[in-house]
């Protein structure tokens, strides 16, 4: 009688470079990990993009000198634009940062008491094709629920 489990287990879901993820052990330049021994951590997104952040101060400034000029010279028209040029300042951030990718990708684990960092890169489209190996190794790994 031959052992089911034995196919999936020696299945590779992603050869690499950087990494190698088969049904029993994720493989690192650093390490090899037994799959069943590590606890993933959620993957973390580095944003290097900061346009939200510079758009909102760059509006308070502007903000606050346009109320400066509305008190000293007794019009709200100063106001009401620098109102709609801090929104229109905030819309284009958002926009900015909505398209860019992160700056860097990680995907960490617990492994016997320590954190350990399985893989990092910039593209976010190997990046993603690892991550998706690991969550298909570790369901192959699963009884079927019954």
């Amino acid at each position: 009688m031959s052992n089911s489990n034995t196919s999936a287990d020696d299945r590779t879901y992603y050869p690499g470079p950087g990494i190698v993820v088969t049904g029993l052990y994720i493989e690192t330049s650093e390490a090899r990990y037994r799959l069943r021994d590590l606890i993933l951590e959620d993957p973390s997104y580095f944003y290097a993009y900061k346009a939200m952040t510079a758009a909102l101060y760059c509006g308070v400034v502007e903000f606050l000198l346009a109320m400066v000029v509305a008190v000293v010279l007794g019009s709200a028209v100063w106001l009401c634009l620098a109102g709609a040029v801090v929104a229109i300042g905030l819309a284009g951030a958002v926009l900015i940062d909505g398209h860019r990718n992160p700056r860097r990708m990680e995907l960490a684990a617990w492994y016997e008491g320590r954190r350990v960092l399985l893989f990092a890169s910039n593209d976010r489209r190997r990046f993603e094709q690892v991550r998706r190996a690991v969550i298909r190794a570790r369901e192959s790994g699963r009884r079927p629920r019954p």
